[in-house]
């Protein structure tokens, strides 16, 4: 059910490229399946002592294979199961929503942490989730069919053949018990069981109109659970909350800092005010960036200077300057930034030294 092809336990090196310092290979036989063939990602293992890193026309390495060698082929099985277990997934998920809202699949994407499935209706998830884990739990069988093109259109399949499928021979089914019929080329289980739980991860609407779904499924769906339940209760701890009550905490938290801000920004803005009255030219001063920002609005008419704390950001009121000068100042000191006058702001590497030299200007 992994994979049509028999295993292969040996093979000889017929090609060798080193190129841009990574290093490709071309074996035969070649049992390692294609990155990106039926939407899911590719085998991994070892060809001789050399790591398989991705697989192509080419399969690239991690190190130099002597042409004409035999090579001892080892495969990770235990990342095809995961694949069949995500790819199995994908096909219940689709057939789910097919079913209930009757939803066309348009596109789908194995990644190494999750997969993607694009559709072209809406549909409601928590329901689809659950409908997909009874699929599941019921444990099915999955059978794999292999016909001809001819046989393939007497099947009532969930998605028409292509023109090239049709026209390149056998044709590889895969059957859910009697919840749905697919061809595919990929890995699969050989029960719904095996796949352990299915999780929606999230959604969002992406080009073209279509609606975007993120899942994971087997070991994948547990390893996402213990990362977010880890992220939850060290989150919690940090609020001396329980987990239950982090929600309100935040919430509390966030509304402390905002009214925390909206004074402090208040009290820029009266001390911005009264640094105004008293600033006189060629001033440099040190402010914390709230308080520089307001009394950059409130002076611009005499040349003074502001670095800000903690940082190596500088505020600069050139008026009646000309902007080349200031710009080629900045380039000769390697600055980043830059402004339109009399206001300008820059990144440098040493304030003190860009500050004499704007001085000079």
């Amino acid at each position: 059910m992994y994979f049509t092809k028999p295993e292969i336990k040996n093979a000889k090196v017929k090609n060798y490229i080193y190129k841009n310092n990574r290093h490709f290979v071309e074996i035969d036989p070649n049992p390692f399946y294609e990155d990106g063939a039926g939407g899911q990602i590719g085998d991994r293992g070892f060809i001789g002592e050399a790591s398989v890193l991705y697989v192509s026309e080419m399969i690239e390495v991690d190190r130099s294979l002597a042409i004409n060698s035999d090579v001892k082929i080892t495969i990770d099985m235990e990342r095809r199961s995961e694949i069949a277990r995500q790819h199995t997934a994908q096909h219940i998920i689709s057939a789910a929503i097919e079913k209930m809202y009757d939803a066309k699949t348009v596109g789908f994407h194995m990644g190494e942490e999750e997969t993607t499935i694009d559709l072209d209706k809406p549909f409601d998830i928590e329901k689809i989730e659950e409908f997909s884990n009874e699929i599941v739990f019921s444990n099915f069988g999955v059978e794999e069919i292999i016909v001809s093109p001819d046989e393939a259109l007497k099947y009532d399949l969930r998605k028409d053949l292509s023109e090239k499928a049709l026209k390149s021979g056998n044709i590889r089914l895969i059957k859910i018990d009697n919840f749905d019929l697919n061809a595919c080329g990929g890995f699969h289980v050989s029960s719904t069981g095996e796949i352990g739980i299915i999780k929606i991860t999230h959604s969002e609407r992406v080009k073209g109109g279509f609606l975007r779904i993120w899942f994971v499924a087997g070991k994948r769906a547990l390893k996402d659970y213990d990362l977010k339940s880890k992220m939850v209760y060290e989150s919690a701890r940090i609020f001396d909350a329980s987990w239950v009550d982090l929600k309100a905490r935040i919430q509390k938290c966030l509304d402390e800092s905002k009214e925390k801000n909206s004074s402090l920004k208040k009290l820029s803005e009266i001390v911005a005010q009264y640094m105004a009255k008293t600033l006189k030219p060629f001033d440099v001063l040190e402010l914390d960036e709230s308080v520089a920002s307001f009394l950059i609005r409130i002076r611009q008419d005499i040349p003074y200077t502001i670095k800000i704390n903690n940082t190596n950001n500088i505020v600069v009121s050139l008026p009646e300057c000309d902007k080349e000068k200031v710009m080629n100042c900045a380039k000769s000191l390697k600055a980043k930034g830059g402004g339109s006058g009399p206001i300008y702001r820059f990144s440098v590497e040493n304030p003190s030294q860009f500050i004499e030299a704007l001085k000079q200007i």
